[in-house]
């Protein structure tokens, strides 16, 4: 029972693999090759998680990766769609710059960086990655910044910040009507659909009896 809601909870998480790489390592009986791969994994809804696996094949890596992601999943402190302030991080050689924005506006940002804020949820945000452009340093460093937002000085001071949590939950409760909706749509046209093929069995067997 335990494994099956354990399957269940990671189901609902999504993952991007980011970067897969090929490492050789050099030994007495010569080099040792081996793939590493960096995985986010989110919900879309403030958690996101990022991990480094390595294997002998790239599948191997890949399910290394997810499985480090899955735990070292983390809850982001978010406002609505966007982050509650601006703030700068580095970490490493890579230095990360991320301000909140207006609705509409969208991710604006490149690199693994837009694959980990799509993953955490926030929908308008600008984002700019100075220092080394590598994928993996910069999965990090925006992991990182994540985790070191803080959004309850912000939200008590201003009052823009308080609409927009309302707005997303606004929108949220929209969002999960339309799926409902959707949902009991398909339901009703596979019942039709399993109907009309009983009624051409049917007629078919009529036939033959003829």
């Amino acid at each position: 029972m335990a494994e099956y809601f354990k399957e269940r909870k990671e189901r609902t998480y999504d993952k991007k693999t980011v970067s897969i790489r090929r490492v050789a390592k050099v030994t007495q009986g010569g080099k040792r090759l081996r793939f590493s791969a960096m995985v986010v994994v989110g919900d879309h809804n403030g958690s996101v998680g990022v991990g480094l696996g390595r294997g002998v094949d790239t599948k191997s890596a890949v399910e290394k990766g997810e499985r480090v992601a899955t735990k070292k999943m983390t809850r982001i402190q978010l406002a609505g769609d966007t982050i509650p302030h601006e703030l700068m991080f580095k970490k490493g050689a890579a230095r990360i710059i991320l301000r909140p924005a207006r609705p509409g506006t969208g991710v604006i940002a490149g690199s693994s960086v837009r694959t980990v804020l799509e993953l955490a949820g926030i929908d308008n945000v600008y984002g700019k990655l100075m220092g080394t452009s590598d994928a993996i340093a910069s999965a990090y460093a925006t992991f990182e910044a994540l985790k070191s937002l803080r959004n309850k000085r912000v939200l008590e001071r201003m009052k823009n910040m308080r609409e927009r949590v309302e707005l997303k939950k606004e929108t949220d409760k929209e969002r999960k009507i339309k799926e409902e909706k959707r949902r009991a749509k398909k339901r009703a046209e596979e019942k039709d659909e399993k109907k009309t093929g009983r009624g051409k069995r049917e007629f078919k067997r009529r036939d033959n009896r003829r």
